[in-house]
């Protein structure tokens, strides 16, 4: 009987569903002078100055799947709950609706339409549904509403990240975007609305997310669902399914940042200084590893240790042995920017143990279970805001097989609502938590103004939005 390839992989997921999320052990978190790098005003200057000494190009990676609709979400939630007086989002949306950039992109006769609308409802379905001549918002891609406004227009998400990374460098600068199929016309024509302003060096790929990947949805007795076409009823694995997207790419420097943490041009510099640092101290880093491999020097090993903390204790040790020194070095590298928690939701800096031996990684609160890790987890000093630069390359300047260094255990079990009952499918190890479980890493305070994500429209009302 030939080996059914489906049936393995949803015979695999119901266990890990019936098993639920695994659970890694946290020591500590990372903090400054413990795990995070806090450089010095001559630091920074001096691997900015290394970033230029970088040759061929860098790429960006950013995902870029995500819906436009969930920034206004609020404005659904709140009419829905049919007491405008408690509805206290929508009001200042409705007040200051004259200073987003996606209404002064508007044209006039747009605009007066809006002014004779005399219920809220009519203004939120103009602005969302693309229907009846609407504007359709709410059917957009995120990267593609306007986000900011200039003299000369209006730019999206899109086009800034676009700008941004071409301001970095003379080089050559590519971008890569994961984005859902059904909006790549749309983000083409952006692009060529971009290329019509910009005559820099610079390409701009897409791909989307292996539907292959795509998990199996189960009920509460752990029984399959059929969707309406008599199929296996299937969900997005999240982000951590982009991995193969990441590994595709064939530029040794890739610099991975989220769609929505992009900044009003007028804010944009310290952002663009960040990046060549994190490149700045990549390169070094990768210098180092590439003399200490050709000579097997542990002694210098442990100088790149007590400088960046790349290793732990157990793995300086160990790497007396020159076979595990071969081994431990020829990882593939990350350089993550960590900002000050702010209370914000996500991701932090922390020191686990995963099979015995200890390491950073990059933690998700679902990840900890239990009040004794809950504690440690809230003790966090920083928070994961995405901005990290790769070097993919081995020693003798061969592309890595990222795959080979994932850890395919740290998957999430999800649980969400599907036709008024409870179903859970499986995520796949976080992209930049268990898919790069087994990378070397290193952690570098990063300024919080680099971080200003927009996960509703009225962040777009913050002064890192606007023109200064």
């Amino acid at each position: 009987m030939p080996f059914n390839h489906t049936d393995h992989a949803l015979n695999a997921q119901r266990d890990k569903v019936k098993y639920g999320s695994p659970k890694i052990k946290i020591i500590a978190p990372c903090k400054v002078e413990n795990g995070i790098l806090k450089l010095e005003q001559n630091e920074e200057d001096y691997y900015e100055e290394r970033f230029h000494e970088i040759s061929g190009p860098l790429s960006f990676f950013i995902p870029a799947s995500g819906a436009g609709s969930r920034m206004f979400d609020f404005l659904q939630v709140e009419l829905a709950l049919g007491k405008p007086e408690l509805a206290e989002n929508t009001k200042t949306f409705v007040a200051q609706l004259e200073d987003f950039s996606f209404y002064k992109a508007l044209s006039s006769s747009q605009k007066e339409k809006i002014a004779s609308f005399t219920s809220q409802k009519e203004l939120i379905d103009f602005i969302l549904k693309d229907d009846n001549n609407g504007i359709g918002l709410g059917t957009m891609p995120k990267g593609l509403v306007p986000f900011h406004s200039y003299e000369e227009g209006q730019n999206s998400a899109f086009h800034e990240h676009l700008r941004q990374g071409i301001a970095l460098s003379e080089k050559q600068i590519n971008f890569h975007f994961t984005i859902q199929k059904i909006h790549e016309d749309a983000f083409k024509d952006a692009l060529l609305n971009f290329k019509s302003k910009y005559d820099d060096a610079f390409t701009v790929g897409f791909s989307f997310q292996d539907s292959d990947t795509d998990a199996f949805v189960f009920d509460a007795n752990h029984d399959t669902i059929l969707a309406h076409d008599n199929t296996y009823l299937r969900r997005p694995s999240g982000h951590g399914a982009l991995l193969s997207n990441l590994n595709a790419l064939t530029e040794q420097y890739i610099l991975i940042k989220n769609i929505d943490n992009v900044q009003h041009g007028s804010m944009a510099e310290p952002g663009i200084k960040v990046w060549r640092i994190l490149c700045g101290i990549l390169y070094s880093v990768k210098n180092e590893l590439r003399e200490i491999h050709e000579n097997l020097d542990h002694k210098r090993l442990k100088s790149v240790y007590d400088e960046f903390k790349l290793f732990s204790d157990e793995e300086i040790e160990a790497a007396k042995d020159s076979a595990y020194l071969k081994q431990l070095i020829t990882k593939p590298i990350r350089i993550c920017g960590m900002v000050l928690n702010e209370g914000k939701s996500g991701g932090g800096p922390f020191h686990v143990e995963i099979e015995g031996e200890q390491s950073k990684q990059i933690v998700e609160g679902v990840q900890v279970t239990g009040s004794a890790q809950q504690r440690i987890f809230n003790s966090s000093t920083h928070f994961n805001p995405v901005m990290m630069a790769l070097d993919t390359f081995d020693l003798n300047g061969e592309k890595i097989d990222l795959t080979s260094f994932s850890n395919e255990d740290q998957y999430f079990v999800v649980r969400k609502n599907h036709e008024g009952k409870e179903v859970t499918f499986i995520e796949r190890p976080g992209l930049w938590n268990g898919s790069m479980c087994y990378w070397n890493t290193i952690f570098i305070e990063i300024p919080s103004e680099t971080f200003t994500p927009v996960k509703t429209v009225l962040d777009l009302l913050k002064p890192s939005h606007r023109s200064h």
